[in-house]
Protein backbone atom coordinates (compact mmCIF):
# COMPACT_ATOMS: atom_id res chain seq x y z
CA UNK A 1 0.00 0.00 0.00
CA UNK A 2 1.42 3.40 -0.81
CA UNK A 3 0.67 6.55 1.38
CA UNK A 4 -1.09 9.11 -0.59
CA UNK A 5 -0.88 12.65 1.03
CA UNK A 6 -1.03 14.46 -2.20
CA UNK A 7 -4.55 16.53 -2.70
CA UNK A 8 -6.38 15.05 -5.93
CA UNK A 9 -6.72 17.57 -8.14
CA UNK A 10 -3.63 19.47 -10.18
CA UNK A 11 -3.27 22.04 -13.20
CA UNK A 12 0.00 21.30 -15.41
CA UNK A 13 2.18 23.76 -17.56
CA UNK A 14 1.70 23.65 -21.09
CA UNK A 15 4.87 26.12 -22.26
CA UNK A 16 7.97 28.04 -21.25
CA UNK A 17 6.37 30.94 -19.93
CA UNK A 18 3.78 28.95 -17.74
CA UNK A 19 6.55 26.77 -16.17
CA UNK A 20 8.52 30.11 -15.56
CA UNK A 21 5.32 31.56 -13.55
CA UNK A 22 5.18 28.26 -11.80
CA UNK A 23 8.47 28.26 -10.92
CA UNK A 24 8.32 31.70 -9.27
CA UNK A 25 5.16 30.67 -7.47
CA UNK A 26 6.61 27.57 -6.57
CA UNK A 27 10.34 29.51 -5.11
CA UNK A 28 8.42 32.03 -3.19
CA UNK A 29 6.36 28.96 -1.66
CA UNK A 30 9.74 27.26 -0.60
CA UNK A 31 11.99 30.31 0.08
CA UNK A 32 14.87 29.28 2.29
CA UNK A 33 13.65 25.42 2.25
CA UNK A 34 16.63 23.16 1.63
CA UNK A 35 15.39 20.85 -0.52
CA UNK A 36 16.98 17.50 -0.77
CA UNK A 37 15.01 16.69 -4.59
CA UNK A 38 18.11 15.66 -6.69
CA UNK A 39 17.94 14.23 -10.79
CA UNK A 40 17.37 10.70 -10.44
CA UNK A 41 15.49 10.67 -7.36
CA UNK A 42 11.96 10.03 -8.68
CA UNK A 43 10.46 8.03 -5.17
CA UNK A 44 7.25 10.52 -5.76
CA UNK A 45 7.09 9.86 -9.39
CA UNK A 46 5.15 6.03 -8.55
CA UNK A 47 1.59 7.46 -8.02
CA UNK A 48 -1.24 8.82 -9.28
CA UNK A 49 -1.66 12.48 -11.50
CA UNK A 50 -4.45 14.25 -11.96
CA UNK A 51 -4.47 16.75 -14.68
CA UNK A 52 -7.00 19.50 -15.45
CA UNK A 53 -6.31 20.80 -18.74
CA UNK A 54 -5.71 18.59 -22.10
CA UNK A 55 -3.56 20.99 -23.64
CA UNK A 56 -1.03 19.84 -20.76
CA UNK A 57 -1.17 16.29 -21.75
CA UNK A 58 -0.35 17.41 -25.73
CA UNK A 59 2.46 19.27 -24.56
CA UNK A 60 3.72 16.51 -22.36
CA UNK A 61 3.01 13.88 -25.30
CA UNK A 62 5.02 16.13 -28.06
CA UNK A 63 7.99 16.82 -25.72
CA UNK A 64 8.18 12.90 -25.28
CA UNK A 65 8.21 12.51 -29.21
CA UNK A 66 10.88 15.34 -29.59
CA UNK A 67 12.79 12.98 -27.32
CA UNK A 68 12.87 9.89 -27.94
CA UNK A 69 12.78 7.44 -31.18
CA UNK A 70 9.64 5.85 -32.61
CA UNK A 71 10.26 2.78 -30.75
CA UNK A 72 11.00 4.55 -27.48
CA UNK A 73 7.85 6.53 -27.67
CA UNK A 74 5.48 3.66 -28.88
CA UNK A 75 7.34 1.74 -25.55
CA UNK A 76 5.98 4.94 -23.94
CA UNK A 77 2.73 4.42 -25.55
CA UNK A 78 2.20 0.75 -24.36
CA UNK A 79 3.01 1.63 -20.83
CA UNK A 80 0.47 4.55 -20.70
CA UNK A 81 -2.67 2.63 -22.44
CA UNK A 82 -2.00 -0.66 -20.10
CA UNK A 83 -1.58 1.69 -17.03
CA UNK A 84 -4.56 3.64 -18.15
CA UNK A 85 -6.16 0.20 -18.58
CA UNK A 86 -5.71 -1.07 -15.02
CA UNK A 87 -6.17 2.46 -13.52
CA UNK A 88 -9.53 2.67 -14.59
CA UNK A 89 -10.52 -1.08 -13.98
CA UNK A 90 -10.47 0.02 -10.19
CA UNK A 91 -12.06 2.18 -8.01
CA UNK A 92 -10.45 5.43 -7.98
CA UNK A 93 -9.26 4.84 -4.19
CA UNK A 94 -8.08 1.60 -4.62
CA UNK A 95 -5.56 2.85 -7.56
CA UNK A 96 -4.64 5.73 -5.39
CA UNK A 97 -3.27 3.26 -2.74
CA UNK A 98 -1.03 1.32 -5.10
CA UNK A 99 2.25 1.96 -6.94
CA UNK A 100 2.47 3.24 -10.78
CA UNK A 101 5.34 3.99 -11.83
CA UNK A 102 5.56 6.77 -14.35
CA UNK A 103 5.71 5.62 -17.86
CA UNK A 104 8.07 8.84 -18.40
CA UNK A 105 10.64 8.05 -16.32
CA UNK A 106 13.70 7.17 -18.32
CA UNK A 107 16.66 5.56 -16.10
CA UNK A 108 14.74 7.45 -12.93
CA UNK A 109 14.41 10.56 -14.58
CA UNK A 110 11.67 12.36 -16.19
CA UNK A 111 11.44 12.65 -19.64
CA UNK A 112 9.09 15.57 -20.11
CA UNK A 113 10.91 17.98 -17.03
CA UNK A 114 10.20 21.00 -18.35
CA UNK A 115 6.14 20.55 -19.07
CA UNK A 116 5.76 18.25 -16.09
CA UNK A 117 2.37 18.54 -14.53
CA UNK A 118 2.16 20.51 -11.48
CA UNK A 119 1.27 17.92 -9.67
CA UNK A 120 4.85 16.74 -9.86
CA UNK A 121 6.93 20.25 -9.89
CA UNK A 122 4.63 21.52 -5.94
CA UNK A 123 6.49 18.48 -4.20
CA UNK A 124 9.42 19.91 -2.82
CA UNK A 125 11.53 17.42 0.03
CA UNK A 126 14.22 18.42 2.15
CA UNK A 127 14.61 14.54 2.80
CA UNK A 128 14.84 12.35 0.10
CA UNK A 129 14.98 9.48 2.48
CA UNK A 130 11.61 10.44 4.03
CA UNK A 131 10.14 10.08 0.45
CA UNK A 132 11.91 6.42 -0.06
CA UNK A 133 10.33 5.64 3.58
CA UNK A 134 6.56 7.01 2.49
CA UNK A 135 6.96 4.93 -1.05
CA UNK A 136 7.81 1.88 1.13
CA UNK A 137 5.65 2.15 4.33
CA UNK A 138 2.52 0.61 4.00
CA UNK A 139 0.86 3.11 6.47
CA UNK A 140 1.11 6.29 7.11
CA UNK A 141 1.29 5.67 11.33
CA UNK A 142 4.24 3.16 10.06
CA UNK A 143 6.71 5.99 9.25
CA UNK A 144 9.20 7.38 12.02
CA UNK A 145 7.05 10.74 13.91
CA UNK A 146 9.79 12.76 12.20
CA UNK A 147 8.74 11.38 8.89
CA UNK A 148 4.97 11.71 9.30
CA UNK A 149 5.51 15.83 10.19
CA UNK A 150 7.92 15.86 7.28
CA UNK A 151 5.24 14.32 5.16
CA UNK A 152 2.72 16.31 6.25
CA UNK A 153 4.67 19.45 5.46
CA UNK A 154 4.95 18.37 1.83
CA UNK A 155 1.61 17.74 1.50
CA UNK A 156 0.58 20.64 2.81
CA UNK A 157 3.17 22.87 0.61
CA UNK A 158 2.06 20.71 -2.49
CA UNK A 159 -1.58 21.83 -1.79
CA UNK A 160 -0.56 25.50 -1.14
CA UNK A 161 1.32 25.58 -4.33
CA UNK A 162 -1.41 23.98 -6.81
CA UNK A 163 -4.47 25.64 -5.21
CA UNK A 164 -2.35 29.20 -5.77
CA UNK A 165 -1.61 28.25 -9.53
CA UNK A 166 -5.18 26.52 -10.38
CA UNK A 167 -6.97 29.78 -9.42
CA UNK A 168 -4.68 31.14 -12.01
CA UNK A 169 -5.87 28.94 -14.55
CA UNK A 170 -8.42 27.75 -16.82
CA UNK A 171 -9.56 23.97 -15.59
CA UNK A 172 -11.53 21.95 -17.89
CA UNK A 173 -12.04 18.98 -15.88
CA UNK A 174 -10.03 16.45 -13.58
CA UNK A 175 -8.54 13.61 -15.32
CA UNK A 176 -5.59 10.80 -13.97
CA UNK A 177 -2.20 11.39 -16.24
CA UNK A 178 -2.20 8.12 -17.96
CA UNK A 179 -6.13 8.48 -18.99
CA UNK A 180 -5.53 11.64 -20.20
CA UNK A 181 -2.51 10.84 -22.52
CA UNK A 182 -4.60 7.42 -23.55
CA UNK A 183 -7.18 9.39 -24.96
CA UNK A 184 -4.68 11.52 -26.84
CA UNK A 185 -2.64 8.51 -28.33
CA UNK A 186 -5.83 7.02 -29.01
CA UNK A 187 -8.52 9.97 -30.21
CA UNK A 188 -11.90 7.24 -30.64
CA UNK A 189 -11.22 6.88 -26.81
CA UNK A 190 -13.15 9.46 -24.61
CA UNK A 191 -10.79 10.41 -21.46
CA UNK A 192 -13.21 10.07 -18.11
CA UNK A 193 -13.49 13.21 -16.33
CA UNK A 194 -14.12 13.75 -12.79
Amino acid sequence: MVIRCLPQVFLSVNNMDNAMQVDDIIARETGALKVDCQPGCSWCCNQLVVLTNTADGKAILDLARQRTSAEEFNQIATKVNNQAREINALPYDVAEQKQWPCPLLKNKRCLVYEVRPIACRSVVSPDNKCCKAMLNASDFSELPSHYQRIASEISERAMRIQLRINNQRPINGAIELRSLLASLLNPESQPERH
